[in-house]
C-alpha cells in the first residue's frame, strides 16, 4: 500500500540541536513522541525513519542525515523503496520569513533561498506540500544568513517554542488526516492561531 512521506529537514548531530535550521527535525520528533514512535537509522538511505499508521493510512516519517544542503540526495531511492509517491510528500522546514512559531502550508512554491528545500526540489520536483514553521528574521542586516539559521534559539525562544508544539503537531496531524486544502483553509486563514484544529 502506498505511503505518504513526512520529511523533516535539519542537520544531524548534537551541535545542531535547538538551532533554528532544525525546526523540521524538532517537529517530526515531537510528532513521533506524541504518537509513541521511535526512529531507526537506515544507513542505506542515510536517514532516520519511523512508520506511522492512522485511520488505516500508512505514513513514513523521514529525517535525512545527509545535512541540510543535501537533504534530497537519497530521497528518490528511499521513497521508491518504501512505496511513497514523491509528489505527495510533506516537507517540514524552518521559514525565516515568519515570526517564531508561525505556521503556513503551501505547495508549488519556489525554494525562497532555503538550501534544504532547493535540494528536495532538485530530487523530487516542487509539487510536494511545505509545512513552514517560522524562526523569525535576522536581527540585523549584517548578520550572515548561514550564521543566523544555524544559531541556537535563546532560552526564552526555546521556552516559547514549547508552547507552540501542541498546536503545530495538531496542524500536522490534521494535514495527514484531511489533506492540504482543508488544513490550509484553517491554518493559513487563522494565520498563527490554529487552535480551531
Amino acid at each position: 500500500m502506498e505511503k505518504l512521506a513526512v520529511i523533516g529537514l535539519g542537520n544531524p548531530g548534537p551541535e545542531y540541536q535547538k538551532s533554528r535550521h532544525n525546526m523540521g527535525f524538532w517537529l517530526v520528533d515531537a510528532l513521533a513522541e506524541q504518537e509513541k514512535l521511535t526512529f531507526k537509522e537506515n544507513k542505506q538511505f542515510h536517514a532516520q525513519i519511523s512508520h506511522m499508521q492512522r485511520d488505516g493510512k500508512n505514513f513514513l516519517l523521514v529525517k535525512p542525515l545527509s545535512y541540510m544542503n543535501e537533504s534530497g540526495k537519497f530521497l528518490i531511492p528511499l521513497l521508491s523503496y518504501f512505496d511513497c509517491e514523491p509528489g505527495r510528500s510533506i516537507v517540514v522546514h524552518d521559514e525565516m520569513a515568519f515570526p517564531l512559531g508561525h505556521l503556513k502550508i503551501s505547495r508549488n512554491k519556489g525554494a525562497g533561498g532555503h538550501n534544504g528545500v532547493k535540494s528536495i526540489m532538485s530530487s523530487i520536483g516542487s509539487s510536494f506540500v511545505r509545512f513552514r514553521v517560522g524562526i523569525g528574521m535576522k536581527p540585523h542586516p549584517e548578520v550572515k544568513l548561514a550564521d543566523f539559521v544555524l544559531s541556537k534559539l535563546s532560552k526564552q525562544e526555546w521556552t516559547f517554542l514549547q508552547t507552540c508544539k501542541d498546536r503545530l503537531s495538531k496542524a500536522l496531524l490534521h494535514l495527514l488526516d484531511h489533506g492540504e486544502d482543508a488544513t490550509m483553509n484553517i491554518v493559513n486563514q487563522t494565520n498563527r492561531d490554529s487552535e480551531t484544529i
